[in-house]
């Protein structure tokens, strides 16, 4: 682990721009990178989206600028743990030394696709036991399930889609969203022979290192996030991109 998180820190030098390694100090903080994957409604590269304009709402409470580094979820890990980036965009569960926000971006369900004939009537997530599960890589692990399961990375979520109908995997788990998204992309197939059940539930928040610029920067977002719940600014730009609305007091 240690040789490979040296190996991606001396890529990272030569990919990731010097303006982004140079992080202000704790004590003035004037931008906050983040950084993440371009996912359609959440962070369009056109700096729209549900993450993107949550959090310039947020740290304009503060007089601060967000810009937003797009690259992969792991390559997003290590930047936020090398120092180089403030915050991942998002996840639910984070290894130490990285940890979550108190307040999630994004609360939803997600889902399953198989095939009927080779699952058979749908009996909850029982129906999951043993099987595998493909999903994209990062995204889903073993405890996101309740019962054991087979996991099986894979680049996209078309990726995923695909290896269901060939046959090739169980299940392809996903946000019902990135699914939609996958069937529009893949090639055309008897949509009646296939179904989508709900798999869970989790909420995805900002992720932050434990350095003392990061005790900064992870109070600001909590504390604005609270502060712009609770005068009601936050659910209409929820609205707005069509997402669901965490339950923000239950945090």
């Amino acid at each position: 682990m240690r040789i490979r998180t040296l190996v991606i820190a001396a890529l990272l030098v030569v990919l990731f721009p010097v303006s982004a390694r140079c992080m202000e100090p704790a004590d003035r903080v004037t931008v906050v990178i983040s950084a993440g994957p371009s996912w359609e409604t959440f962070t369009n590269r056109d700096g729209t989206g549900l993450y993107h304009e949550v959090l310039d709402a947020v740290f304009a409470l503060y007089g601060i600028t967000v810009r937003h580094e797009y690259v992969p979820s792991d390559r997003a890990d290590e930047l936020v743990r090398l120092g180089w980036a403030d915050m991942m965009l998002c996840d639910d569960r984070a290894d130490p030394p990285l940890r979550l926000a108190r307040y999630p971006l994004y609360v939803n369900d997600y889902h399953v696709f198989f095939n009927k004939d080779r699952i058979g009537p749908w009996k909850g997530t029982e129906s999951l036991r043993g099987k595998e599960v493909v999903a994209q890589k990062g995204f889903y692990h073993d405890w996101d399930f309740p019962v054991p399961v087979r996991i099986r990375e894979m680049a996209s979520g078309v990726k995923c889609l695909e290896m269901v109908l060939l046959g090739r995997s169980d299940f392809y788990v996903d946000d019902m969203a990135f699914i939609r998204d996958s069937t529009r992309q893949s090639p055309r197939f008897d949509t009646s022979a296939y179904d989508i059940r709900k798999a869970g539930r989790r909420s995805y928040h900002p992720m932050f290192n434990t350095t003392p610029r990061s005790d900064r920067v992870v109070k600001m977002y909590d504390d604005g996030m609270r502060t712009l719940h609770r005068q009601g600014k936050l659910r209409p730009i929820y609205a707005k991109w069509g997402h669901v609305y965490p339950d923000f007091d239950s945090y």
